[in-house]
């Protein structure tokens, strides 16, 4: 993963990572995806865990009433594939959150886990406050809404651990075992999205004479890293969630994995058509 570059981008070489995404004429602070963001960071930033299930909870209203929309996502995807073609590929920038708010790492790697499984290439910020997505505009907007979902997700279930006392448990401090719980929690949906990705691609039926999902989607990668290649100005690299750590708590590694391995990754109709990742 690369950093720096003339916008002060970090290159990840593969995978999208973040929170809302930001527009170059400077409305990204009203999109649902960055308020959900802010919300976040301030569930992470306080020490009364009241405040924070509060604010966990209005980020999951603000997500479940805009309905994070992934059918509607993948409709137009292939609405737009059928009446042109190839989608035109485009760079956009993704805002994770604020510098120094915890927990921003974490979303970063998350939002390239469902980049990777989407054909979408990241640069990151130096500081993980935001990334730079290559790729088409509707695999963008795929990762972005995924993303938006399992962020809330993610969140919600370590605050839940964290009222239960699970960390007093083990004698950990709180912010450690949310951190190594995010760990987990990224790992496993991480593998659940590039599973969902392998089955649609070997389960997706093609016309007679047409090329297999497989080699289509081979191509469109190909585009899309041509694209990286020549847009992209990052340089050096990012250094993860685990930089500047000195403690990990493997039992909410455990946790987060066994939570992650429940996480909802998209809606019911998606789901049954085995369309992730496609």
């Amino acid at each position: 993963m690369r950093t720096g570059g003339a916008n002060g981008g970090a290159g990840t070489g593969g995978g999208a990572h973040g929170g809302g995404r930001g527009s170059d004429d400077g409305s990204s602070g009203d999109r649902l995806v960055d308020r959900i963001g802010k919300l976040l960071a301030q569930a992470e930033g306080t020490d009364n865990e009241h405040e924070a299930a509060a604010f966990v909870e209005r980020a999951q209203q603000l997500a479940t009433a805009h309905a994070v929309d992934l059918e509607l996502a993948r409709t137009r995807q292939r609405d737009r594939a059928a009446r042109a073609g190839a989608d035109p590929l485009v760079q956009e920038r993704v805002d994770v959150g604020p510098r120094g708010k915890r927990g921003n790492r974490h979303r970063v790697l998350l939002f390239s886990v469902v980049a990777r499984a989407n054909d979408v290439l990241v640069n990151v910020a130096h500081d993980s406050t935001y990334v730079l997505g290559f790729g088409s505009r509707a695999d963008l907007e795929v990762v972005e809404r995924l993303w938006a979902s399992l962020a809330v997700q993610m969140t919600s279930a370590a605050q839940r651990r964290l009222d239960r006392g699970e960390h007093r448990l083990t004698g950990t401090a709180a912010q450690t075992w949310r951190l190594s719980f995010y760990d987990g929690w990224v790992l496993e949906v991480g593998e659940r999205l590039r599973a969902a990705r392998e089955r649609a691609v070997q389960s997706t039926p093609v016309p007679e004479g047409e090329p297999s999902a497989a080699l289509v989607l081979r191509d469109k990668a190909q585009r899309v890293s041509e694209f990286y290649a020549a847009s992209s100005s990052a340089r050096g690299s990012w250094r993860g969630p685990w930089s500047g750590r000195s403690s990990v708590s493997g039992s909410a590694q455990a946790a987060g994995r066994a939570d992650g391995s429940r996480a909802d990754l998209g809606q019911p109709g998606l789901r049954s058509r085995g369309r992730l990742g496609a």
